[in-house]
């Protein structure tokens, strides 16, 4: 999905989508899975059943890959924990649905992306800061200032 030409308020609206519907795509594959007796490691082969749940938790997970990249931009740009990526870093069925009845998203990683959205929807909403007359330019960003503050500079 390419942000090209978008907002940021309009790219995160985007992704605040992308990401519910990744986490409903997890949740409904977990309840899937959870329907029979099942030994842990699914992973070698998708069994039939499982298939439809699978197949929209993959496209899922493709759309919300794609997202990162631009997600981390931001966060960088306002200085913000980035959460998303923790999120497409887990396995599915690793452990048998008798031995484990937790998500493999737990609550703290949904509730860490879904406070970064907020932040950063608000973050875009406020004005940046006042921009300086043309001609009083701070002799940090004329290049004598440190290449970290060049570098963080660039991204401000």
């Amino acid at each position: 999905m390419a942000a090209e030409g978008r907002t940021d308020a309009e790219f995160i609206a985007a992704l605040r989508s992308a990401v519910e519907q990744y986490l409903k795509a997890v949740d409904d594959w977990e309840s899937g899975y959870r329907k029979y007796y099942r030994l842990p490691g699914y992973s070698a082969k998708v069994s039939h059943d499982l298939e439809p749940e699978h197949d929209l938790y993959l496209e899922r997970r493709r759309q919300l890959e794609g997202m990162l990249p631009h997600a981390r931009r931001l966060c960088l740009k306002y200085r913000m924990r980035e959460p998303f990526s923790g999120l497409v870093r887990i396995s599915l069925g690793r452990y048998a649905p008798q031995h484990r009845t937790d998500s493999a998203i737990g609550r703290n990683e949904r509730n860490a992306a879904t406070a970064c959205l907020v932040d950063l929807a608000a973050a875009c909403r406020e004005p940046g800061p006042a921009a300086a007359p043309p001609g009083a330019a701070e002799p940090e960003t004329e290049g004598k200032g440190s290449w970290l503050r060049r570098i963080r500079d660039y991204f401000y």
